[in-house]
């Protein structure tokens, strides 16, 4: 079966644009290397909104209990894990991703 994604179809496709197969292999190869790269950082913001509930859960029986501490500390952890889910996704020159498991 001769579809359009096959062999002949894109070499002829590439041939037709002007392109060499060295530039159409790095645009390829660019393409997969973004989407792997967006899709880990989709995963590391819901990461991030998922500790943020937790943190908001434990800080609401922190409060009912009456211990002021640990709400501040849970806040303060909220704070961070929303602003790391938000910094992932800036284009910031020297940036450094530091992904750590919870355990």
């Amino acid at each position: 079966m001769a579809g359009p994604l096959n062999g002949p179809g894109v070499r002829d496709a590439i041939l037709n644009q002007g392109k060499t197969a060295t530039e159409s292999a790095a645009y390829f190869w660019g393409n997969v290397t973004k989407g792997v790269q967006d899709s880990t950082k989709g995963a590391l913001t819901v990461d991030s909104g998922r500790r943020a509930n937790v943190g908001t859960f434990k800080a609401s029986k922190d409060f009912a209990r009456g211990d002021t501490v640990c709400v501040g500390l849970c806040c303060v952890s909220i704070g961070c894990e929303a602003i790391s889910g938000i910094l992932v996704w800036c284009q910031i020159p020297g940036k450094i991703v530091t992904v750590s498991a919870q355990l």
